[in-house]
This record gives C-alpha cells, structure tokens and sequence, in this order.
C-alpha cells in the first residue's frame, strides 16, 4: 500500500529518459575534450558537476518513488549501485595495472597500487587530496585520479539513502512548502560554504564529499520540481537553451586557474537543472539533437569516463613524446578510449546491471570477493615499493627526486608554504630574522624561488652572509596582486612589501614561474604581469634595495626524469622531444625588457647561460636528471647551473659591497646582466 503524500508513479522509475542520457553524453565528452587538451574544451572539467546533478537527481527519483509505493529497500539499492558501478570499474584497474607494470616507475607505480586500494575502498577522493592537485602533470602514478569523483558518488550513495529515510519520516511530501524550502536552503548554504571553503583550502573544497553535496541536491531539487515543470514547448524550449547554455559556456570559458567549484561550479549545475526540469513532463518533451548519437555515448558515459584517463596516460608513456603531443595520437587513443569503453560496456558492464546471479551465486558476494582480493593485491605492491627491482638501478636513480624527497632543500612548512598552509605556517624567527655582523640577502618568489634556496646557502660563504627566504607555492611575487587560490599568498606578498619598504636586508634575490604568469595574467590588454612586476621593482627602487631578478628556468614538455626513464625502456631516440618550451624563451626575453629600466635590478638569464640554440642540459650524469619533474632543479643540477652562474652571482655580491649611490649606477664590466658562459657540449643533449 502506498503512503499518503507526495506521490510519483512506480513505473515512472524506470521510465528511459533519452535527454538524462544526452546530459550524460555532454557531461563525459566535456571530461574527456579537457584531459586530452583539446581545444575549446579549456573548462570541461565541469563535466563533472554535470555528472553529479545527473545523479542526485536518478537517485533521488528512485528513493523517493520507492519509498512512496513502500518497495524500498537498503539492501536492493546498495547492491545495484553495486552491480551498476563495481565491475566494471575492477575490470579498467586490473587492466590499467597490467599495462602499468611495463612503463610505471617504482614510484609511480607505488602510487597506483595506492590510488587502487583507496578506489576500492571508495576513499580515492580522500588520497588524491592528500597526494596532488587535480590539476597537476599526467603522471602514470595518477592514472586513476579521475576515479575522486566516483568516490565522492559512492560516499553520496552511502549517506544519501539513510538521510532520505530519515527526511520521508518528516516530510512525507518532500515537494511540500517546507521541506522544499529547508532543502534549497541547505543547498544555498553548503555551496556557500564550498565557495568560502576556497580560501581556506582550495584542494578540499574540490575534493572533499560534503563540499560537494550542493551539487547532488540540485539535482534532488529538479526531481522535485516535476509538479511544477513546464508544459508549453516555448516554455520548456527556452528552459531547455538556457540549461545547455549555462552547461557548454562555462566547458569553453573556464580555466584550470578558475576559482573552483563554489559559485562558479553553480553555472554548469543550475543549467543542468534547467535542462532536466525542461524534459520533466513526459507529453511534448523538445526535440533533441543528434539524438541517437547523444544517447549512445550517454549509455557508454561511465565506461568512457573509466577507460579515457587510463588510455591517455599510458598511451602517451608508450609513445615517443614528439609523436603523442601530435593530433594524429590523440585521436587514435580517443579513438581506443572508445574501443575500450564499448567493451567493457557490452561484456561487463551491460551484463552486470542485468544480472543479479551468476552461475546460481549472488552478485554482491562475488562482487564483494573481487574486491577483497584486488585490495590484498595493492597492499602487495605497496608494501614491495612498486616492484622497484623490475628495472636496473640505475634507471630507479634516474627518479630518486620527487616533492618528498625535495621538501628539505626547499625548507618546506617552514620558509616555503604550500597554498592550503596558513600565514601562521610561516617560521619568521627561522627564515626572515636577519643575522648580525653579515650581509643580508632575501630569497623570495614561488617553488622557483625555493628551488634555489639549498645551493645558495651553499655557495654563500656562511662568515659573510646569512640568506633569508620568503617563498609560497603558486605565488608570484607580485606585492599588488590578490590571490584567491592561496590560504597565504596575499600575506606573504603585503610580508615582502613591508620589508623591502624597511630596508632589513641588503639585497633581494627574486624568480618566480615567469612564463606561467606572463601566460596567464600577462595578456592584452592587460599586461597585468608588467604592471605588477613594475610595482615590485619600483618598491626595491625606491628603497634603494638591489635586486638580482632571475630569469625563467628551464621548463620541458613533459616530465623529464621519468620521460627520460621511458625512453631508455623503449629505445625510442629522444630527438626533438625534449626541447624546452618555446614560452619559457619569450618570457625570458620580456622579463629582460622590464629590468632593464630599474639601475638597481640585474638581470641574470637562467637559459642564456646554460643553454645553447634552444638546446639545454638533460642530465648532469647518467642517472641525474637537471629537473626532476619540468622545471624543478634537482640538487646535483641546481649545483650545477649555480656554477655557471658564478660570475654573475659574484657580480652582485660585490654590489652589495659598494655604498648605495654607487651601486645604483655600477656594474663590474664584463659581469652584466645576461653575461653567459658555454656549456660543455657533453652535457647538451
């Protein structure tokens, strides 16, 4: 017998919505144009957002149908999430750990076997919060990355059910004027704390399940609203061109540096609402583009969102790097992603829905035994270190550097802060206090700022001088610039300012990711970066401060260790591969422009002096790379490129000796700003 209240047909349940699946064929296409770089797809990744409103509003449609003809049962619906999600996602694991086995590094490999465990434990969105940033390179290591956002639907699917239950206890009808009310009002509520959330910790405002439930409600919200939805096709045409608006500008507009998700994911997520309270009613729904086409990738959405990240990965591992940036790879390894995912649908995951048995066995102890042994499997691994004697040893010294490994030279959560650290992180007393009866110099800027920090304590002589350092991540050293993405950037900056206007050291060392900032606030009109690094310079100008500005390091394609590491296992020539990014030279050539108007600022370019014709050093040895991941000198390399920069680190020591109305004018001849030396052709590669 059904209970009173709202009510929803029974059969309705299961009624095929051909548009929820064109949603989904937007949704994953989206994804994919974004990881795989293509153009006009700079802000796919709110794909995502589309995915999550999609699914509160399928779960939401069949709890509540369920629990008001009182056929709902926990035990059912947790077991066809089950059957719906799980084997087809142990399939694309075993699958990507197989072909892993041949080109992961130790390391890498060591964090699949992670990631694995944490995806079968539904936590994969916890891991890679504490692991990396989603935005970060596309190394083997991250080849399930995308597998955070299943998590966070399995974590919604856990919860969502149970609080349901609770919420028809109260709200029999969960359209009535309060329970919509109170529903909306938490949906605002947590979106807003997502968005304030940013600023405190961007990475868990993107990661973490409960930030993220505003986007699950919505689409609760939408199934609610089917009382109410249009039936006039102008109506529901225009409700319709306004959702897919609100879904595919912010796919061609976003960027990977937008403040996200908060308000700005609340575009891609109030314009799927749109489109699917648009088709609610079933008589006269609009027509719908490309509809046979839109609902087969709609149906093949969640193995293409499976099989597509694995495939880019490490089909670009496998391939030479001249060859896999190219466009004729990436659409073969769509093209394969495709392939994949139309069999893993038709064998596994089409079967698996339709199946509660197999050979008289219930799915879910099969299902729950596979996943026993896959977790035993990854434990394996990790408690082995990757199965680091797959390679010679020489090659696992190749990748001995990572951001751990790294952490002390850069006096990291002390004198360098990571951007979910607060202020307070900042150890003054230990990097910022000047010494006595020496020679002051402040290092200050980003991790390229910071990678210089342990050779130039060792290349100062400790008798006479005493480095401070003053370094955040992802922050430029910009004293007028506010940065949303950083818990400390904007305190670090207003810190530098204040001490270049107080005068407590002798002189300022500065670098920074140039190219990065030109590229991303450096545009016309604009040209944000000369007017904030003007601003910085004039303060040092003004307070009478020389600065040594130093130019952009040398930055490759790819990862260079472990690309490096691939070739060697594939006897594929390097070539042309590894030829440092043509952005890095032309920001290199602007920052020369801006210093050269500032008497007290010299100009020290990092890849005139240790490269040669656009070619740069690889390696310093066999097994040691210049950078361990693109642009981070390793210790050896940095040691290296200090050496070669001596006569003009020299250069601006000795300024540092000459009163101040005579260093503003003066440079030692033959020590000016771009004076560069020749590097052993042994080590250009």
């Amino acid at each position: 017998m059904a209970r009173p209240g709202y009510q929803h047909d029974a059969h309705k349940v299961f009624e095929y919505r051909p548009d929820i699946d064109w949603l989904r064929a937007v949704a994953v296409i989206s994804v994919i144009g974004f990881h795989f770089e293509l153009p006009g797809f700079g802000g796919g990744f709110v794909g995502v957002d589309i995915f999550f409103v999609i699914s509160g509003y399928v779960i939401s449609r069949l709890i509540w149908t369920g629990i008001q003809s009182n056929s709902f049962s926990f035990i059912a619906f947790y077991e066809r999430r089950a059957r719906r999600l799980l084997p087809a996602l142990y399939l694309m694991i075993v699958v990507t750990g197989i072909v892993a086995w041949f080109f992961a590094p130790p390391g890498d490999y060591r964090m699949f076997f992670g990631s694995a465990v944490s995806t079968l434990l539904f936590s994969s969105n916890i891991f890679f919060w504490s692991q990396t940033g989603y935005f970060d390179l596309p190394t083997i290591g991250k080849v399930l990355i995308h597998t955070w956002s299943l998590s966070v639907e399995e974590q919604f699917y856990f919860l969502f059910p149970v609080v349901t239950w609770l919420w028809s206890r109260l709200f029999p009808d969960p359209t009535s004027k309060l329970s919509l009310g109170l529903v909306v009002t938490g949906t605002v509520a947590l979106c807003v704390l997502d968005e304030l959330w940013i600023k405190q910790s961007p990475s868990a405002a993107f990661y973490i399940a409960p930030l993220r439930a505003w986007e699950f409600l919505i689409g609760s919200i939408a199934f609610f609203l089917h009382r109410w939805s249009p039936v006039r096709s102008e109506a529901r045409l225009i409700l319709a061109t306004a959702g897919m608006g609100s879904m595919l500008i912010p796919v061609v507009i976003f960027r990977a540096e937008t403040r996200f998700p908060g308000l700005h994911a609340l575009i891609p997520c109030l314009g799927t609402a749109f489109y699917i309270v648009a088709f609610n009613q079933e008589q006269g729904r609009p027509r719908l583009p490309f509809r046979e086409t839109g609902a087969f990738l709609g149906r093949l959405s969640y193995s293409l969102y499976l099989w597509h990240w694995p495939v880019f990965v490490l089909g670009r591992a496998a391939l030479p790097l001249d060859v896999a940036t190219s466009a004729f790879a990436t659409a073969g390894l769509l093209l394969c992603s495709l392939l994949l995912a139309y069999l893993s649908y038709v064998i596994v995951e089409r079967p698996a829905r339709a199946r509660t048995e197999w050979v008289g066995v219930r799915g879910s102890p099969v299902i729950a035994g596979i996943a026993v042994v896959l977790i035993a499997v990854g434990v394996h691994g990790i408690a082995h270190d990757g199965y680091a004697d797959r390679f010679p040893q020489s090659q696992a010294r190749m990748l001995r550097y990572d951001s751990r490994t790294m952490e002390p030279f850069y006096r990291a959560h002390s004198c360098f802060l990571q951007p979910d650290e607060p202020p307070s992180a900042y150890d003054f007393d230990a990097c910022l206090k000047p010494a006595a009866n020496k020679r002051n110099i402040l290092l200050a800027g980003d991790s390229l700022a910071a990678h210089y920090a342990w050779g130039l304590r060792s290349y100062l002589s400790s008798d006479a001088y005493h480095l401070l350092q003053l370094t955040s991540a992802a922050c430029p050293p910009f004293v007028e610039l506010k940065l949303s993405t950083s818990r400390n950037c904007n305190d670090v900056n207003q810190l530098l300012r204040d001490q270049i206007r107080a005068h407590g050291f002798d002189g300022v060392v500065l670098s920074g990711n140039w190219r990065a900032y030109l590229e991303t606030y450096g545009q016309p009109p604009a040209r944000r970066v000369d007017r904030y690094l003007n601003a910085l310079l004039a303060a040092a100008q003004e307070a009478g401060v020389p600065v040594l500005l130093l130019g952009p390091s040398i930055e490759f394609p790819a990862p260079l260790a472990s690309t490096l590491f691939n070739h060697e296992q594939t006897h594929v020539p390097i070539g042309n591969s590894l030829l440092p990014r043509e952005g890095a030279f032309k920001a290199d050539d602007r920052l020369k422009e801006i210093a050269s108007a500032y008497p007290l600022v010299q100009y020290v370019s990092i890849l005139d002096t240790i490269c040669s014709k656009r070619r740069c050093p690889l390696t310093i040895d066999a097994e040691t790379p210049i950078v361990w991941d693109t642009i981070h000198f390793t210790p050896e390399g940095l040691r290296f490129v200090l050496s070669q920069l001596a006569p003009q680190l020299d250069a601006f020591l000795r300024r540092l000796e000459q009163p101040a109305e005579t260093g503003t004018h003066e440079l030692m001849a033959g020590d000016g700003p771009t004076a560069t030396r020749n590097v052993a052709p042994s080590q250009v590669q």
